[in-house]
């Protein structure tokens, strides 16, 4: 089975999750992620803070080389779609007319240059955010493999 997670850029929510997953090990479940705005991030890298959380939780072997845009053929090749909140979900539906049956839609907020508490933040807040983000979405990939994947 192959779950997909969709961001706006593939460069932290989408990309954690799908390095979380990977990172299981689960033998019959694979995660892939894409970005529905992913090709504006020209250097395709993610940032300094997502990469302090995949070193700290030695997430580097799971770690794909640079972000994937999001395509009618990625979204269609996921078993299962995870969208990281409501805004991409709709974003998706209207773009590519994505009428997937299975699929979830988390509440994981962007944090970013276009969010002013982001801006606003010190270094070590955005660390303290960063975290924060990564283990609610441990809990919602933890939650995703118990109760959804395994009834698949």
């Amino acid at each position: 089975m192959t779950v997909h997670f969709v961001c706006r850029g593939n460069t932290y929510r989408s990309r954690l999750a799908e390095m979380y997953l990977n990172s299981k090990q689960l033998s019959d479940i694979k995660a892939t992620s894409s970005g529905i705005e992913a090709d504006r991030n020209l250097s395709g890298i993610i940032g300094w803070y997502t990469q302090r959380i995949v070193q700290r939780h030695h997430l580097i072997q799971f770690e794909k080389p640079k972000w994937d845009q999001t395509t009618k053929d990625l979204l269609e090749s996921g078993d299962f779609v995870v969208f990281m909140n409501e805004d991409i979900h709709k974003e998706v539906v209207e773009k590519f007319g994505f009428n997937g049956q299975k699929f979830e839609v988390w509440n994981i907020p962007d944090t970013g240059p276009t969010d002013p508490s982001w801006v606003a933040s010190s270094g070590d807040e955005k660390i303290v955010i960063t975290e924060n983000t990564y283990d609610e979405i441990k809990r919602k990939v933890d939650g995703l493999v118990l109760n959804k994947l395994k009834e698949n």
